[in-house]
């Protein structure tokens, strides 16, 4: 099997989800304004949260607590019935699916002049990287164990050998039959399911983790040539003289490969995706969006704690 085939037999399992959502009207979610379910440290949330920042675009902050499995209550299923984070809504019309989202807020909501928006040219370049970060197994990084890799606090936690996705299953499961007699919520969680078990299988077989670790350094090594041959040598970015939102997909998936430990395995010694990054750190939406985000107690641990005093759900039993 090819790195190409690894990536490919990946994104199949991953994609099992229900298709994206683009301005559905959705009665329960937040009719007036612009809206943002997400979770601080959620990789897509952090991709979403920049590209509202980079597009001077106002929006109300709805926290999602993920470890407390808010994702899977039925009131937010009803809004977005792929049980993941981000959500946005505007005006009561719901879109969902990071890359989809993306693409929404540059088109129907950036507040930036149109010269600084790209071209028919540059979004064929744009959308083509933006697939590739796309592509890289984050998910299967996260909670899978990466050899040699020196994860950082939080996510060595994460990395329980599927324990936590064990988990995931067996109460989605409880709620598939909860829900039996509504449909909605049924389909949804099924759906849900089974990602969570093909993601289970993938991070529970070392062979697999090694093929997919070496797949990213085959698009690492893309994104090292592109670098060194595109506009970024040229002081620009990576799929344009101007910042998009590849840019944006891309420093939010360098910035998490490296807080999983996988800097010294994947671009050490690709000098040019060092610099790279230095530079999509230093962006103040990047700061904005992903930076001032961080602060895990803060953002994390006192909204559990509310959680657990004053929520009355019986989510889990």
């Amino acid at each position: 099997m090819t790195d190409l085939d690894n990536l490919s037999a990946y994104s199949s399992e991953r994609n099992l989800a229900l298709k994206p959502l683009t301005d559905f009207k959705c009665k329960v979610a937040p009719q007036k304004g612009i809206h943002l379910f997400h979770f601080p440290l959620s990789l897509c949330s952090m991709k979403v949260r920049q590209a509202l920042a980079e597009n001077a675009v106002h929006w109300t902050s709805h926290l999602v607590l993920l470890p407390v499995y808010q994702q899977y209550e039925p009131e937010y299923v009803r809004i977005n019935p792929r049980c993941v984070v981000p959500t946005l809504v505007c005006n009561g019309k719901v879109v969902t699916d990071s890359l989809n989202i993306l693409n929404y807020v540059v088109s129907k909501l950036s507040n930036l002049d149109t010269s600084q928006k790209p071209s028919v040219h540059e979004f064929e370049a744009i959308s083509l990287w933006l697939n590739k970060a796309d592509s890289l197994p984050i998910e299967a990084f996260t909670y899978g164990d990466n050899q040699g890799a020196n994860k950082s606090f939080l996510f060595k936690k994460a990395a329980d050998g599927g324990k936590g996705h064990e988990f995931k299953a067996n109460l989605l499961r409880k709620l598939v039959k909860r829900h039996e007699n509504e449909k909605q919520l049924c389909d949804a969680y099924k759906s849900k399911l089974n990602i969570v078990e093909n993601t289970l299988k993938i991070i529970q077989t070392p062979t697999r983790m090694n093929a997919l670790c070496d797949s990213a350094d085959s698009i690492l090594m893309e994104l090292e040539t592109q670098l060194l041959s595109g506009p970024f040598k040229e002081n620009g970015w990576l799929a344009s003289m101007k910042f998009s939102l590849a840019d944006i997909a891309w420093g939010v998936v360098l910035y998490r490969l490296g807080k999983l430990g996988l800097e010294p395995l994947l671009w050490s010694n690709k000098t040019i995706i060092g610099q790279y990054c230095e530079k999509l750190f230093a962006r103040e939406s990047f700061k904005r969006g992903i930076l001032d985000w961080g602060n895990v107690p803060k953002h994390v641990i006192l909204p559990m704690i509310k959680h657990k005093l004053f929520n009355r759900t019986k989510l889990i039993s």
